[in-house]
């Protein structure tokens, strides 16, 4: 999609694209547009996010319009597909979610800030809602495995980013009856020592990557290993070393078609090794 030196974009093309093709001006001119996008200057995040948002997503998810980020574009040189590129009407239409009347609130930081995973805290919050009501998570970060979870149990989401510390995103049902969510049970999911090493030395040593995130405040684990796994190919594995076993992740790994074995070494201290076959 490249004529004459300009790259031809519309509202699905993905950010990644973008920014593969002029990456240091698409930051800067999105960043003066709005500062949301400004978090596109974080090689974690921007691995993380550009590659599965499209720009409608974008659009949507930092509150800003189709047609000012097109004439952005438009500014440093992209051509805008005008059928498809600057359609806001069409838009507006696919992401409009009809929302409840009230919200169950529910503010996750207090359990990031010890260093706990919420996942079990918003299952019981989301159990408890009625036909009525939608969940309102005050989170420090967009929830992607969550969002992917909950999108598969028949729930919309709304996501606002507030400040540095504070996103929102809403959870809606859109469907009468949903399927109850059963979170991964954390001790079923170790292996014994011999199965997790056996599948280790069938990989060659070069395919292998360490990580080790176990310092690391949340959810800098979790973004830092999506970060390695979005480039992860047949034959390769992604050895973490962990605090826990991740549950909160896991949905998100599944979607990327990738496996994973646990061992637990000791308390506070597990390796993870994922894979793609």
């Amino acid at each position: 999609m490249n004529s004459g030196g300009n790259m031809q974009i519309n509202v699905q093309t993905r950010i990644k694209e973008l920014l593969n093709f002029k990456q240091e001006e698409v930051i800067q001119a999105l960043s003066k547009l709005n500062k949301n996008f400004g978090k596109l200057r974080s090689p974690v995040l921007r691995n993380l996010f550009a590659n599965r948002v499209t720009i409608a997503d974008a659009c949507k998810i930092s509150g800003c319009s189709t047609a000012d980020f097109m004439e952005c574009m438009k500014q440093i040189g992209f051509s805008v597909d005008e059928e498809q590129g600057n359609n806001e009407q069409l838009f507006q239409t696919v992401s409009t979610i009809k929302e409840p009347n009230n919200y169950l609130e529910l503010d996750v930081r207090p359990i990031l800030t010890q260093d706990k995973d919420p996942l079990k805290e918003i299952l019981a919050s989301i159990k408890m809602l009625d036909e009525s009501q939608g969940l309102k998570l005050i989170n420090t970060f967009e929830p992607l495995p969550l969002i992917h979870l909950l999108a598969d149990r028949g729930f919309t989401h709304r996501v606002e980013f507030v400040d540095d510390n504070t996103v929102i995103t809403y959870f809606n049902k859109t469907a009468s009856s949903i399927k109850e969510i059963i979170p991964f049970p954390a001790d079923e999911l170790t292996v014994d020592d011999g199965q997790l090493d056996s599948l280790l030395a069938t990989i060659a040593p070069d395919k292998i990557k360490y990580l080790d995130v176990r310092q690391l405040e949340m959810p800098k684990p979790m973004l830092s290993i999506l970060a390695e796994t979005s480039d992860l190919s047949v034959g390769d594995a992604l050895f973490v070393y962990h605090k826990k076993i991740p549950v909160y992740l896991l949905p998100e790994l599944e979607k990327q078609g990738l496996k994973y074995l646990f061992k637990s070494i000791s308390p506070g201290n597990v390796n993870m090794l994922i894979y793609k076959s």
